[in-house]
C-alpha cells in the first residue's frame, strides 16, 4: 500500500528544486542550439532545453521578430508542426 504523504512530499521536493531560467538565457540557448542543429520544432527545442513548450515557443517568436530565425511548416509529417531554423 502506498504512503500518499511520502509520495506527495517527494513530488513537492522535486518541484521546489526546479529552477526557473530567465527568458533571455533561454533565447541565448535557443540561438546557440539552432547554430548547431539545422532545424528543430518547438517541442524538440523545449525537450533539449528541458523547458516548457510554451516558453520555447515565446522565445522562438522573439528570435523570429528579430529576424534571427525563420519558420517553415513540416513537410515530412502529416501533423501540423512549426520548424525553426537559423537565418545565415
Amino acid at each position: 500500500m502506498y504512503n500518499y504523504a511520502e509520495v506527495l512530499f517527494k513530488f513537492i521536493g522535486i518541484i521546489m528544486h526546479m529552477s526557473r531560467k530567465p527568458i533571455t538565457e533561454i533565447i541565448i540557448q535557443i540561438n546557440n542550439l539552432l547554430q548547431k542543429e539545422k532545424e528543430l520544432s518547438v517541442n524538440q527545442v523545449a525537450f533539449k532545453l528541458k523547458s516548457q513548450w510554451r516558453t520555447a515557443e515565446k522565445a522562438l517568436e522573439v528570435l523570429k521578430e528579430l529576424k534571427l530565425v525563420s519558420e517553415k511548416p513540416n513537410q515530412k509529417s502529416d501533423r501540423e508542426e512549426r520548424i525553426f531554423f537559423k537565418i545565415k
